[in-house]
């Protein structure tokens, strides 16, 4: 079982870019093409949600590091990852207070924050918090896809 495709696009996905979190028309999963290695953390207290989002990442390339918890979030803060997503409710500490936490420590790293919950009432609250965009859960193929396409164009024009 592969990952689902919800938005339309046809742009090329070669880093040739930038997309935004939520456009339309931008980046779909399959054709998804990264120039560039990149690494991720997952920060989920639901353990189903937080191996599905690892493994469409690992199925791109990504190299990814998975926790149920906040803190332990928190605690991989000192390593550099090019995307860390964080779940509006993790273990031990909301995953609001995690990325406030996170930005605090002067983590300049994307964060997305993702949500089971209805995204326009979460999506104001966790960009609040700090974090750069907002998912919903099950998180999207074609919006993760749009994600690491930005990501990549980044890397490619640092």
């Amino acid at each position: 079982m592969g990952p689902s495709s919800d938005l339309a696009g046809s742009n090329d996905c070669e880093s040739t870019s930038s997309n935004s979190v939520g456009d339309e028309g931008g980046c779909t999963w399959d054709e998804l093409v990264l120039r560039n290695s990149m690494t991720a953390l997952v920060v989920d207290g639901e353990t189903e949600s937080r191996l599905a989002v690892t493994e469409m990442l690992e199925s791109a390339g990504v190299e990814t590091e998975m926790v149920g918890s906040g803190q332990e979030g928190l605690n991989l803060t000192g390593k550099n990852y090019d995307l860390i997503l964080v779940d509006r409710f993790v273990h031990d500490m909301s995953g609001l207070e995690t990325i406030r936490r996170m930005r605090r420590r002067g983590v300049q790293t994307k964060i997305i924050g993702l949500t089971s919950r209805d995204i326009e009432t979460d999506k104001a609250e966790i960009m609040n918090a700090g974090a750069d965009g907002c998912l919903k859960k099950p998180v999207s193929a074609d919006a993760m896809a749009d994600i690491l396409a930005e990501i990549d164009y980044e890397i490619d024009h640092r």
